[in-house]
């Protein structure tokens, strides 16, 4: 189950607040109708529509994160990217309405709600940080969340960062570790 919107997912801006609880929706609209049947067209029609708000979002965003001087705005906008590539490829390998469902799925909780739940809070940190002056050493290193892989190497953990993360999850790209040259995989 998706979550859903609440406060501690704000970032403190009327617009983009407004705009992800509106995605927050749109994902749980996919999520119902995941195990329903549903004619193409109505799954053509929402997909479009998620589609078509999201791409608006990330351009808000980034407008955002530009006027606040998010130091991260570049990374931040090849992540946007790499999700409207990621979706464009989903949607022309769609091979069923049940796969078109799945794969809508995937977009709406895989990628749009974890990249607001990880990315998009990271902005708010740092926007707090720089807002009150209380901690001038924050760093967005510190902020970066890190997953744990493994390989065929004894004792051997990879940190693996999230938008490394999501693309392993999202594609077929393959990591491998240096000493054993093997597949990286999720702990």
């Amino acid at each position: 189950m998706l979550p859903k919107w609440c406060d501690k997912y704000s970032i403190h801006n009327k617009e983009i607040d407004e705009q992800h609880k509106k995605l927050f929706e749109l994902a749980a609209n996919v999520e119902m109708i995941s195990d329903k049947p549903i004619h193409k067209g109505q799954i053509k029609f929402l997909l479009a529509d998620f589609f078509n708000y999201m791409k608006e979002h990330f351009a808000e965003e980034e407008k955002y994160m530009e006027k606040i001087g998010y130091p991260e705005l570049v990374n931040h906008q090849k992540i946007h990217k790499s999700i409207i590539q990621s979706m464009i490829d989903l949607i022309q390998n769609i091979k069923s309405t049940n796969d078109l469902k799945e794969k809508l799925n995937i977009i709406a909780s895989k990628w749009l709600l974890e990249h607001i739940l990880r990315e998009d809070m990271k902005i708010e940190k740092w926007h707090q940080a720089q807002l009150s002056k209380k901690d001038k050493k924050t760093n967005l290193g510190e902020l970066q969340e890190f997953y744990e892989y493994i390989c065929s190497c004894a004792d051997k953990i990879h940190k693996v960062p999230y938008d490394i993360h999501q693309k392993i999850q999202t594609s077929n790209t393959n990591y491998k570790c240096k000493a054993c040259q093997e597949a990286i995989r999720p702990k």
